[in-house]
């Protein structure tokens, strides 16, 4: 492996990241996290899934682009500590927020509020007298 002494005397090893290969790999895992929602969606606008299924994709997804999220981060601050490089990956951390943003507002939509009054439905009972 290569490593980098940008400063005279320094004693740590900076592994140099050559190819731009980490924030590649994380742009290509966001995209591929968005897949599965999208074709989710797909199934569920056609009627041929339930929408079930959409909030557990959902939710799967989100908790991957949590992961994603997290490792954008470190590789942000340990880019410009180790590397001394800054790695524009705003906006990729801003794309795996998008499924989390929709498995929060479904979660939360579902959600019945007790404050409201909930309408009863109407029952009617036939009776037959012979």
């Amino acid at each position: 492996m290569l490593c980098s002494k940008p400063f005279p005397g320094q004693t740590d090893h900076i592994f140099k990241d050559k190819f731009n290969k980490w924030p590649t790999l994380l742009r290509a895992l966001v995209i591929i996290s968005l897949l599965p929602p999208a074709f989710a969606m797909l199934l569920v606008s056609q009627q041929l899934a339930p929408f079930n299924a959409l909030i557990d994709i959902f939710t799967l997804v989100g908790g991957f682009n949590i992961i994603l999220i997290i490792w954008g981060v470190l590789l942000k601050i340990r880019a410009r500590k180790y590397w001394y490089r800054n790695y524009h990956i705003g906006k990729t951390l801003l794309l795996a927020s998008l499924p989390i943003l929709a498995s929060a507002y479904i979660a939360f939509s579902e959600i019945p509020d007790n404050r409201v009054v909930q309408q009863e439905r109407s029952r009617a009972v036939e009776v037959a007298i012979n």
